[in-house]
């Protein structure tokens, strides 16, 4: 784990920069390329735009507290995915509110998921549920689970 204090967590206006960049903003935290994740706070009736970087077509946010116009009304609770889009993403916020938002470049593999876990493969996903499965007996014949 790492633990940062408001001081060294990077900011652009409105946003902190828990990963990735935006604008002159860059967090101190290391992560994968191609990847933002911003938590967002706005007054009553501010606007803000996020405009992704080149390459990040996927877009998604969460609000915490109060409620948010982003095309559509999202309330604190929720959990919004943009349509695959690398146009910027306009926000007003309904009373005062806090949100996370992302943005990515898009995953170059196809997604298999399962019920624990999420994989490239079909195989990988078999693969991985038997194993799964193997642990999860070793642990019962151990008097562990």
């Amino acid at each position: 784990s790492v633990y940062l204090s408001a001081a060294q967590v990077a900011q652009q206006g409105p946003a902190n920069v828990l990963l990735g960049r935006y604008g002159s903003a860059k967090s101190s935290l290391p992560a994968p390329e191609g990847m933002n994740y911003l938590a967002v706070q706005l007054k009553d009736g501010e606007h803000w735009r996020y405009t992704p970087p080149a390459g990040h077509s996927v877009g998604w946010l969460a609000v915490n507290t109060g409620q948010l116009d982003a095309g559509s009304p999202v309330g604190a609770g929720e959990l919004v995915i943009f349509e695959e889009s690398d146009r910027p993403i306009d926000i007003v916020a309904k009373g005062d509110t806090h949100f996370v938002l992302g943005s990515a470049v898009e995953h170059p593999h196809d997604l298999v998921t399962g019920y624990y876990s999420v994989h490239t493969s079909k195989a990988a996903l078999i693969q991985g549920e038997l194993e799964i499965d193997r642990i999860g007996a070793l642990l019962r014949e151990e008097g562990r689970l």
